[in-house]
């Protein structure tokens, strides 16, 4: 080689050399550049970096400090570093970024190897990078924009361990992870999977978890068990590798099984106290748009996302016992209730047409709100509905709109008729003459009759079905038509109880119903008849007011309040009757008469009293609302509509020598960092001379002393039943607890129809002896042991009937049953 071509050889190299350099050059300033532009243009800001968006599960915890509930949009737990398993930590660790305290975001190592190897050794992204694609960055299908998002990534990581510790990183990453079926997080995915707290989880449960972190549908125990059990033992090998499994635990863990038989994905039917936890729901809902319950920053809490603690007062072993009970003692009434009405139509029993025809209209009314009539609705209407509402000015029609416009097709004049008579209104008429007047009246007909012959045929036709049962898991497969399945959960008796604490007015357990999951409506606040429990404050009243003796004897005769006194302004005179309809004329004391639940000696009180509002008021002072009480004298024989949280309300006054404690349900309200922005503030007042309440305590105790042989406390109580046996109660109480509680059908036709089955004593009480017999042998509650009612030391009034021989003078008067009502 000559000299020149070795000097020109020597020159290209330099050539080569300076064009690398100044390549390699030109990459880490395009890089650096792309990095800075990335930081400064595209990069979360710094808000929003230190302070990432977490959708946070809130909780309702209970006063026995157990998690019971959550609403969630997604079902996450919020877990700190310090409370995770350390098996989870290592398991993490060895699998996904074995280097992860020694990088600073970025693994220079796993990078060139993922390139080198084009990802087929591993991939490159470590644990902050994962958590920044979480938080900041969705994957693509396309590789220029993969490759975009991923310098994003790089970024975002570098970022992240300038703001955060290594331990944060790792609990915010595991805080973010979906792991399927609503669990978010790897507390709620130890509880849905495992069904324990994640800090229970053994080494291979702990692998299962995070071995879902690289796909969590392909590596899903319940969806992939096999694909599941492969990546655990990846998982389990490469905690062997990093030194935190010995071999001899990574060969005996993988070989053993993925046990789910404790996997339950969490729905808001299922769990303790579902009625409570609803009731609570739209209760918080309703308090956080109260502007004094605001974030530092002014904006309004999300009770779905933001993580907040709710200090309930339910105490989940009270609870439990109470729905062990209601199970227990509901399934025989429901059982005794299908044996009495065997082979009787409940549409017809005791019904003219017009009866009939309003119960028959409940029917179609629970087939209209079902799932399966809206769904041939929707498959039927939506198109000539769209059409109508579309090019008819925004028309929308309901059900009646269409069957009066068909009663005007087949009878000209017929709207016209209702518009007179006030059943409509004129813009109502037109609207409903123009759709028959329109185009669309030929199709809305044709589409509406298909509609109505599949619906007579799907809802009459047999077919396997889950129903309401009181089995283990509350639900049973039967054969039978919808139209049978609404009229079997129609004829389910219901049940409302509460039990109170009456010193501090904690609700202690809460039942809304016999189950959530198919009866949703909550029994505890809707109204009513309360039957012989309101009796208690008649007779408090009179012995208040009119300074009567609990033993003062009155005649069991029928009593009348005439036309036209003074005192109640009736138009015509108003002569119950007992509940049998018969006098005995025998002298019983007032004691007696409470027990005995005479109507006779109600109204006699009644009449004493002079007037409806001394009750009103004292009604008033126990804390129910006074426009609940009429203003007329029947309201002695039990009339009032009340709900079960108002009888619970007034009784805790009988049990807490004569102090009034409004019931409440939520202590204090923490956001995710523990800042208290809700606290609750008792509520009492002194309703009762504690004196008078003794003797109302006494009286109580009587009516109740044939159960008090079951209990080693004190027992009180009044039971309620309502004309035809629609509504029974019993509201019983000990010096420790109030419990309130109604049994009845959703609709006043489903009911009993003999006394012996239908009266308080049968429908409620059980359910009262049973619960609290279940407190009482609980030792560790502190509710109902031993405890008796107090004795006011001053200006005690006298009980003991044997020191009295008073008897008041009764009027006769003519026998007559505008209103019977019993115990």
């Amino acid at each position: 080689m000559t000299k020149q071509s070795v000097r020109g050889s020597s020159i290209f190299s330099s050539r080569i050399f300076r064009s690398v350099l100044y390549l390699i050059a030109f990459g880490v300033v395009f890089t650096a550049l792309l990095f800075l532009y990335i930081s400064k243009a595209l990069l979360p800001d710094t808000e929003e970096l230190e302070n990432p968006k977490y959708e946070i599960a809130s909780q309702f915890i209970s006063s026995d400090n157990q998690v019971f509930g959550k609403i969630f949009k997604y079902n996450r737990e919020w877990l700190d570093y310090r409370q995770i398993n350390p098996k989870i930590i290592n398991a993490l660790i060895a699998t996904e970024d074995v280097r992860f305290y020694s990088h600073t975001g970025v693994d220079a190592r796993g990078t060139a190897r993922a390139i080198f190897f084009m990802g087929k050794k591993g991939g490159a992204s470590t644990i902050t990078q994962q958590l920044a694609k979480l938080f900041f960055t969705q994957r693509s299908s396309s590789f220029v924009r993969r490759v975009w998002q991923k310098l994003k990534e790089w970024v975002i990581a570098i970022e992240f361990e300038k703001r955060y510790t290594k331990e944060e990183i790792l609990a915010m990453y595991l805080n973010k992870s979906d792991f399927l079926y609503d669990a978010v997080g790897i507390g709620a995915a130890a509880k849905t999977y495992f069904g324990k707290d994640q800090k229970d989880l053994a080494v291979e449960e702990a692998a299962v978890l995070i071995g879902m972190l690289k796909n969590p549908r392909l590596y899903n125990p319940k969806i992939n068990p096999q694909n599941a059990n492969n990546r655990r033992s990846v998982v389990m090998k490469q905690m062997f590798r990093a030194g935190t499994l010995t071999n001899e635990d990574y060969l005996n863990k993988r070989l053993k099984p993925i046990n789910l038989d404790n996997f339950k994905r969490e729905v808001h039917y299922e769990g303790i106290a579902p009625y409570f936890r609803s009731e609570l729901t739209k209760w918080l809902k309703n308090l956080l748009e109260d502007e004094k319950y605001r974030k530092p920053d002014g904006s309004k809490y999300n009770p779905y996302t933001d993580g907040l603690k709710i200090y309930t007062t339910i105490n989940t072993r009270i609870q439990k016992y109470a729905e062990q009970s209601m199970h227990e003692h509901m399934s025989q009434l429901q059982a005794r209730y299908f044996e009495r009405w065997k082979g009787v139509d409940f549409i017809t029993y005791k019904a003219d047409k017009n009866k009939a025809e309003a119960r028959k209209a409940v029917l179609i009314q629970m087939m209209k709100e079902s799932d399966r009539y809206k769904l041939i609705r929707t498959k039927y209407m939506t198109q000539v509905f769209g059409d109508i509402s579309s090019n008819l000015d925004g028309i929308s029609l309901s059900d009646i709109d269409i069957f009066r416009m068909f009663e005007e097709d087949k009878k000209k004049g017929h709207l016209r008729s209702l518009v007179k008579s006030g059943a409509i209104s004129q813009g109502d008429m037109d609207r409903c003459e123009k759709v028959m007047e329109s185009p669309y009246w030929k199709e809305l007909k044709s589409q509406w009759n298909k509609m109505q012959k599949t619906v007579n045929t799907t809802f009459n036709t047999k077919t396997r079905m889950r129903v309401f049962s009181y089995n283990e898991i509350g639900e049973k497969v039967a054969e039978m038509t919808p139209m049978d399945s609404l009229k079997y959960h129609l004829q389910h008796m219901q049940i409302g109880s509460l039990a109170v604490d009456p010193k501090t007015g904690h609700i202690l357990a809460w039942l809304g119903g016999i189950g959530h999951k198919y009866f949703q409506y909550d029994h505890v606040n809707s109204n009513r008849q309360v039957g012989s429990t309101f009796k208690p404050f008649i007779y408090s009243t009179a012995i208040i007011e009119n300074a009567l003796l609990p033993c003062l004897k009155v005649r069991d005769v029928q009593q009348c309040i005439q036309a036209n006194d003074p005192n109640f302004n009736l138009v015509s005179t108003w002569c119950p009757g007992n509940a049998d309809n018969t006098f005995t004329g025998q002298e019983l004391t007032l004691r007696q008469a409470l027990k005995d639940s005479k109507n006779s000696v109600s109204v006699f009180l009644m009449k004493e009293i002079g007037n409806v509002q001394s009750v009103r008021n004292l009604v008033s002072n126990l804390g129910i609302d006074k426009k609940k009480i009429p203003e007329f004298p029947s309201i002695c024989l039990g009339t009032p509509e009340l709900s079960v949280m108002d009888m619970a309300y007034a009784y805790t006054a009988f049990a807490n020598e004569g102090v009034v404690t409004r019931p409440v349900f939520v202590t204090r309200i923490e956001d995710k960092n523990g800042r208290v922005i809700y606290t609750s503030v008792p509520e009492q007042k002194k309703a009762i001379n504690p004196a008078y309440n003794y003797v109302i305590v006494d009286m109580l105790k009587y009516v109740a002393s044939g159960i008090q042989s079951k209990f080693s406390s004190e027992v009180a109580g009044k039971t309620g039943t309502t004309n035809d046996y629609k509504d029974g109660w019993f509201v019983g109480f000990t010096p420790d607890i109030v419990i309130s509680t109604w049994v009845g059908g959703d609709q006043e036709f489903i009911r009993f129809n003999r006394l012996s089955d239908g009266q308080g004593a049968v429908m409620a009480r059980p359910f009262f002896e049973k619960l609290l017999m279940k407190i009482e042998k609980d030792n560790t509650l502190g509710y109902g042991r031993h405890s008796i009612f107090m004795k006011p030391e001053e200006n005690l009034i006298e009980t003991d009937c044997t020191k009295y021989e008073t008897v008041a003078p009764a009027e006769e008067g003519k026998k007559n049953s505008d209103f019977d009502e019993e115990f």
